[in-house]
């Protein structure tokens, strides 16, 4: 804290002793006005706002206290930093604390007390009480309520308001910072509320396009972007655009924007900014500013996506890029994953075809059954409201669960009469056969109880494994379904293939006993669909390499 003795000197002039302010002085900010007033609720003390460069009382917490500051005081305010005291000779002691720490903008708490009892008369602060306008009777009144406070506890006041003042104001920017942290870990929870919630629902039943709308949603509430949009060129050949907000093009205006900015390295995101009168900016009037960053698995791209118009007249920068870079990896790494899963899907159907090939190339009679068996089955799966997994598990089951009888000897599969007991046994195994024979195919698992099981009967009377009710898996309930429908239908050899009443008749007779009741029920329901389905899918005899037109045996 300074102290100092202002020394006497000859009397200063009215201009020397008083700064007043006028219309066209600086004002106090309203923060520094508020330190001023609670400076003087807090102390006690009267308090006048000076600018420090020039000395102009810019406000007072009294408006009947005299304007009154010496020369030497004011010649060192814009050097105040501290609680400051200047003793007068008069018997005043001058007083100054800092109002504000930019010093672009700084001003100064000036005031002053009677430092002793007894005041002795100072021509200055009679001169500075006229040039206000005051009497001599309102400067003796003014200084009857001048408080009188000893040098030493004015120092133990001043010094407790600049510690309340300091630590006001280092609380109010560690609240700024905090704030500001607040703002950035909100900003950080909503980023990675958007990755998680794209990462769980990365599953490849989900379509890109699906994946793409929650994205676009969810990055338009966290950019506060005008306009946010996803184009995707999805494998099927079907482009996609999805956008929220307005950008500034449709989708073809998307496509020829990617094309005029091919030659950038798109190893990084595209910012660009202040892009009003530019050649890109004419081209899209409307577009201020653009972040474009592509949906890629390594040399495979499949679309973009792009936010343009930052609000509020921001700009585009690394944590905005990050943040679309983030989710264009995660889409591309999706429609990546689930073009494998389509070749992969494809490339499995092929093989399930080329075994189904090989048993239809064996016996003749059984051409189209497989399928049309798979297709049934898949609509009465539906039907019953299986997932798509399940859906698909069901149709590849029902074109390989004949497969089998590729074990058995052709002299039975392609027995013009009856079957004898014992070779009615060997058609027997063709489950089990079929079974061994996948069992050690990974991808197929799911479709194992299907090959197995769909000979067994509801009331535990089938085989192989004479398994009852809801022992039975669903997948080969259905199967069972489909299965006998198909080849109570088709004819063989030695019989026609039954009417769609006498069949009926014959499930309604079963259900409960040698299907599943709720399978029969749901057969029922759909029953003209699967009447089409075997049309639609039914050989003509030229189509057969061998014999005439069969459907599968029932076996």
């Amino acid at each position: 804290m300074g102290q100092e003795l202002l020394t006497s000197r000859p009397t200063e002039s009215h201009s020397a002793s008083t700064v007043l302010a006028d219309e066209s002085a600086p004002r106090l900010r309203e923060a520094d006005r508020d330190l001023l007033r609670r400076y003087a609720e807090s102390s006690g003390l009267p308090f006048f706002g000076v600018d420090a460069a020039s000395g102009r009382i810019l406000d007072r917490t009294d408006p009947e206290s005299v304007g009154f500051l010496p020369e030497a005081v004011r010649h060192r305010l814009p050097e105040i930093s501290d609680s400051t005291i200047w003793e007068h000779p008069s018997g005043l002691s001058f007083y100054a604390l800092p109002l504000s720490e930019d010093h672009a903008a700084a001003t100064v708490a000036v005031g002053y007390v009677r430092s002793r009892p007894d005041l002795h008369s100072s021509q200055d602060l009679v001169i500075a009480a006229a040039d206000e306008g005051r009497s001599q009777q309102e400067l003796q009144d003014w200084l009857g309520r001048l408080v009188h406070c000893p040098r030493e506890m004015l120092e133990h006041v001043l010094s407790m308001l600049l510690g309340q003042f300091r630590n006001e104001r280092l609380a109010e920017r560690l609240q700024s910072e905090i704030d500001e942290l607040g703002i950035q870990i909100e900003h950080t929870y909503e980023e990675i509320s958007l990755l998680y919630g794209l990462a769980r629902n990365l599953q490849i039943s989900r379509s890109p396009a699906e994946l793409a709308e929650l994205c676009v949603d969810r990055l338009h509430s966290l950019l506060e972007a005008d306009g946010n949009a996803i184009w995707l060129d999805e494998r099927n050949g079907r482009p996609c655009f999805v956008a929220a907000g307005a950008p500034p093009f449709d989708e073809a205006g998307m496509t020829r924007l990617a094309a005029q900015l091919e030659g950038h390295d798109w190893s990084r995101p595209l910012v660009r900014n202040h892009l009003r009168g530019t050649p890109l900016g004419n081209d899209f009037p409307g577009l201020d500013n653009l972040v474009l960053v592509p949906i890629a698995a390594g040399v495979h791209r499949s679309g973009w996506i792009a936010s343009c118009n930052l609000n509020h007249g921001r700009e585009f920068g690394t944590v905005e890029a990050n943040l679309l870079n983030s989710v264009a990896t995660i889409l591309g790494t999706h429609i990546r994953n689930i073009d494998l899963y389509q070749q992969h899907q494809e490339l499995l159907l092929c093989f399930v075809r080329s075994l189904v090939s090989t048993l239809d190339a064996k016996d003749p009679y059984t051409r189209g059954h497989s399928e049309r068996v798979a297709l049934i089955a898949r609509r009465l799966a539906k039907e019953l409201q299986l997932s798509e997994g399940e859906l698909h598990d069901i149709y590849i089951s029902g074109l390989l669960h004949d497969i089998g009888k590729i074990g058995v000897d052709d002299r039975i599969l392609r027995k013009p009469g009856r079957l004898t007991d014992d070779e009615f046994r060997q058609i027997q195994q063709h489950p089990v056969i079929g079974y061994n024979i996948l069992l050690g195919l990974r991808n197929l698992q799911n479709v194992l109880p299907g090959v197995r099981n769909h000979h067994e009967s509801y009331n535990g009377k089938g085989y192989p494994d004479r398994l009852a009710g809801e022992q039975i898996p669903m997948i080969a309930r259905i199967l069972a379904v489909a299965d006998s429908y198909d080849a109570m239908g088709s004819d063989r050899p030695y019989r026609k293939g039954m009417d769609r009443g006498t069949i009926e008749d014959i499930f309604r007779r079963g259900a409960g006993q040698q299907w599943d009741a709720h399978v029969i029920d749901a057969y029922f329901r759909i029953s003209d669909e699967i009447e089409r389905i075997c049309a639609e899918h039914t050989l003509d005899n030229d189509d057969l390499f061998a014999g005439p037109l069969s459907f599968a045996s029932g076996i």
